[in-house]
């Protein structure tokens, strides 16, 4: 059997423009299809992973603000409970202050009132005493106790020391003045003179004067110096003791 070249070759030639047909108008168009398809299907995987990942990173933001607020949220509690206690400190002081003030008023106010009623019994008590005292002996008061005065005056004078002797003496000219709380007799102002004289200084004139400040007693007053004996003193010392007992207490112990 002969092979017909020509039909063969024609075939053949049909054949390759037949390819070149299907690659040009059908494989080609495909193919750019396919990648167009595949080039999209890259691009919204690529989107895709793009959304994931600024989700993610929102979701980071997100948890990281929601971190913040919640530290913020317990430091302004936190702020909050401090300030809360601050202010209750304070007003707890302030009524402390306040409650200490109005102890330390009362105190202060009971203690004046405590004073000035101890002040006032001891005015009263002292004078009550001194009144007693003082009608007493002048109901007892008579020429012996009188003489008797002068004795133990004339007595102190011859026991003095030499420095109250000297401070006594002073200006032998100054006047050597007697005040007593009665009127002497001329024999006790005689006594008194010589006792006087032979004591402190022969020369000096003596004077006599009555008072009743003294309260029954008798002293001597010379150049500014004193010697003297009266229930007044007496009665001074008891002012004071009744006094040093009525005293408020006030080293602060109750």
């Amino acid at each position: 059997m002969e092979i017909d070249w020509i039909t063969v070759s024609a075939q053949i030639v049909n054949f390759l423009i037949l390819v070149w047909l299907l690659k040009r108008f059908l494989y080609q168009p495909v193919i750019r299809a396919m990648d167009r398809r595949e080039q999209g299907i890259a691009e919204r995987l690529q989107q895709a992973a793009a959304r994931e990942r600024q989700a993610g990173e929102r979701a980071a933001q997100y948890r990281e603000q929601s971190a913040t607020l919640e530290q913020n949220r317990d430091a302004l509690i936190e702020q909050a409970r401090q300030q809360a206690e601050r202010e209750r400190q304070a007003l707890l002081e302030e009524a402390r202050a306040a409650a200490e003030e109005a102890r330390r008023r009362w105190l202060q106010q009971t203690e004046q009132e405590k004073t000035a009623f101890l002040s006032s019994l001891q005015q009263h008590t002292v004078e009550a005493v001194q009144l007693i005292a003082r009608k007493a002996l002048a109901d007892l008061a008579d020429a012996q106790l009188e003489a008797q005065m002068v004795r133990v005056f004339i007595a102190r004078l011859a026991t003095l020391g030499d420095d109250a002797r000297a401070a006594l003496v002073g200006d032998a000219t100054a006047p050597l003045r007697i005040r007593s709380s009665f009127t002497l007799e001329d024999s006790l102002r005689a006594r008194l003179s010589r006792a006087l004289h032979e004591q402190l200084s022969p020369d000096a004139p003596v004077q006599y004067e009555q008072t009743q400040e003294l309260l029954c007693g008798i002293e001597l007053r010379v150049a500014g110096q004193r010697l003297g004996w009266s229930l007044a003193d007496y009665l001074d010392e008891l002012h004071e003791r009744v006094g040093a007992q009525l005293v408020p207490d006030v080293s602060g112990e109750h």
